[in-house]
């Protein structure tokens, strides 16, 4: 394979990713009814449905002339990547970034048979009917203008990418501070339970540094949530990241991801109430 074909193959990953993408934000974005950038990336790109694309061209050609093998095999390979992909990530990044565990017969949340279907249907339509169109489409285009292309979209994906694996990092980071100020939060809460019946009476038989000390202690209680609500503040593309994975779950920090959801969600509604107010 030379150079000028690996092009014309990079080119054709960007534009089943882009159609992936387009897919994904539809079947999202209708029952949230608002738009939702899906994907990894941040960019228009899912690049597991161009890999998909890919497999299914390259590897299932031997059976192309048969629909049902198609399709079984096409669900088949799909799935695997999709599962491999899941468990990639969830290794680099302590995170569950999709979790399939509410659907009948899916595997360790990775993979479930209704995605699987859908997979087959589209390596089929892939195979007979965007591929051959796309590719045409590709090998038009003039050398020059395949490099140049080639060259573009991959320094931009590059980027992308960086960023990308950037944000997750970061979402990591935030979580596990967030994880150490509510082990805090805990402890002071449940130890005030503790001494919930007795607070008034003890401070009323308190000399006056020991009162000064127990307002002391509730000044901290005030400093921790302070703390908890600068570890929550995200910028848009926790957001987006977290738009993109409603299911996500974090392995190592899972309480502090739900907090960080939900304050997410609180000022959404709020945005939405001061905007229907005005």
């Amino acid at each position: 394979m030379d150079s000028l074909e690996a092009c014309r193959i990079f080119l054709c990953f960007l534009s089943y990713s882009f159609l992936g993408w387009i897919c994904e934000c539809i079947y999202c974005s209708i029952p949230a009814k608002r738009f939702i950038n899906r994907g990894f990336l941040n960019g228009p790109l899912c690049p597991v449905y161009g890999f998909g694309a890919l497999l299914v061209i390259y590897c299932l050609t031997p059976v192309e002339n048969s629909l049902f093998l198609l399709y079984i095999c096409g669900m088949g390979v799909t799935s695997v990547l999709e599962y491999v992909t899941s468990w990639l990530l969830e290794v680099l990044f302590h995170t569950k970034w999709w979790d399939y565990s509410h659907y009948k017969f899916n595997i360790h949340g990775r993979v479930c048979l209704l995605n699987s279907l859908m997979f087959g249907a589209l390596g089929v339509i892939v195979m007979k009917g965007i591929h051959p169109f796309v590719s045409q489409r590709v090998e038009k285009l003039s050398m020059p203008s395949t490099y140049l292309f080639t060259g573009g979209f991959l320094a931009l994906i590059l980027v992308d990418l960086y960023l990308s694996v950037r944000t997750a990092l970061q979402l990591d980071e935030k979580l596990q501070k967030m994880q150490g100020v509510l082990g805090e939060i805990k402890e002071k809460t449940e130890a005030a339970r503790l001494a919930a019946k007795m607070e008034l009476e003890a401070f009323r038989q308190m000399s006056t540094p020991q009162r000064l000390e127990a307002l002391l202690e509730k000044g901290e209680s005030l400093r921790l949530k302070e703390q908890l609500h600068q570890a929550a503040r995200s910028n848009i593309l926790h957001r987006r990241m977290l738009d993109a994975f409603p299911t996500m779950r974090s392995m190592r920090y899972p309480a502090s991801l739900e907090q960080l959801k939900e304050r997410i969600r609180q000022g959404r509604t709020a945005r939405k109430e001061k905007k229907s107010q005005n």
